[in-house]
């Protein structure tokens, strides 16, 4: 295999020449879309009442919605299911631990973090409304304990916001966590501004756009459609965010792009249909695997996004057009930089 050929540029002039290059061609009157989304901060609702609204609790989640419940006491918690004895004992096992307790603690006082991103949340999903107003959209979206099992995490009704995994790699709990489950990288991740970009994410990957089977290039341009439209709902939020890395992390992507391009083409990668392929340029880990130990995960990612950004400025296609278009039609009008 070839090795991947890295071409150092001026970072700070290649990121004015792409900002000044982009525009929001995308504004939306978010008061004018009539959409409501309720947030609910089960956590606290959960840690701080008594047995008798628990079940309450319990009960109406489950009502509304089995499989969140499910992921958010069975998956996350391992609370079994089996009898309301073991399900009360496992809830209060959780809740008497010491670091669960130091960790409510904590997440008790991100409540202007929650409102805010609440907020952010529920403009991104009005304008996904507004883009493509046949899709569903999430009836609630709750705030969780998930034990550090998943980020974000929804079903065709709701979204499950795991707020401990957004305590920011600095904090005291975090750095607590054993490094041979949670590796520097992963703690690294866990940053507060990524939540909105998250929940929008895993709602457009789980209810939006289907996964592909027909190669890794099909792959690529999915995740280039969804991050693209994850970006247009949220303007506000910096590319960087969006895309889940650091500035430098993001200047090293846009100087390497080319470079990146090349490789993928050279070693015929493209068209691959091995899981390894896919898992390798689009999955998180410390770095992409092939190139420098420099480089940001996911490349495979934003390479996606930077072909469907490229296509949307070059064509007259509205995002619910862009759903629909065939990836290898996106990939030929793609025009190395």
């Amino acid at each position: 295999m070839k090795p991947f050929r890295f071409v150092t540029l001026l970072f700070g002039l290649v990121i004015f020449i792409f900002a000044s290059c982009s525009s929001n061609t995308y504004e939306v009157n978010v008061n004018e879309v009539p959409l409501k989304v309720e947030f609910v901060n089960l956590d606290s609702l959960s840690f701080h009442a008594n047995w008798n609204k628990r079940d309450a609790l319990y009960m109406d989640l489950k009502k509304k919605d089995e499989e969140l419940f499910n992921y958010a006491f069975s998956y996350s918690l391992e609370i079994p299911l089996t009898s309301d004895t073991a399900f009360r004992n496992g809830i209060n096992r959780f809740y008497s631990n010491p670091y669960i307790a130091a960790l409510e603690k904590k997440i008790a006082t991100k409540s202007r973090w929650r409102k805010e991103s609440s907020e952010l949340i529920l403009n991104g999903f009005k304008r996904l409304s507004y883009f493509i107003p046949n899709w569903k959209k999430p009836k609630t979206i709750y705030f969780v304990n998930s034990r550090f099992a998943a980020s974000a995490y929804c079903t065709d009704k709701s979204i499950a916001i795991g707020q401990e995994r957004y305590l920011g790699p600095s904090d005291r709990l975090i750095q607590q966590l054993p490094p041979n489950q949670f590796y520097g990288w992963i703690k690294e991740a866990m940053q507060p501004k990524f939540v909105s970009s998250d929940a929008l994410l895993v709602w457009i990957s789980s209810n939006g756009i289907e996964e592909t089977t027909d190669n890794y290039a099909s792959e690529m341009i999915r995740w280039g459609k969804m991050l693209f439209l994850t970006k247009i709902c949220l303007p506000e939020i910096p590319e960087s965010d969006v895309l889940r890395y650091s500035k430098k992390d993001f200047e090293w992507a846009v100087a390497s792009e080319k470079s990146f391009w090349e490789y993928l083409v050279d070693e015929e990668l493209l068209f691959k249909t091995d899981e390894e392929t896919r898992m390798n340029f689009l999955h998180e880990g410390p770095f992409t695997t092939g190139l420098p130990t420099e480089s940001p995960d996911r490349m495979g990612r934003f390479m996606g996004y930077m072909i469907v950004k490229q296509y949307m400025e070059n064509n007259d296609i509205s995002p619910k057009e862009l759903i629909s278009i065939p990836y290898n039609k996106i990939l030929q009008k793609y025009q190395v930089n």
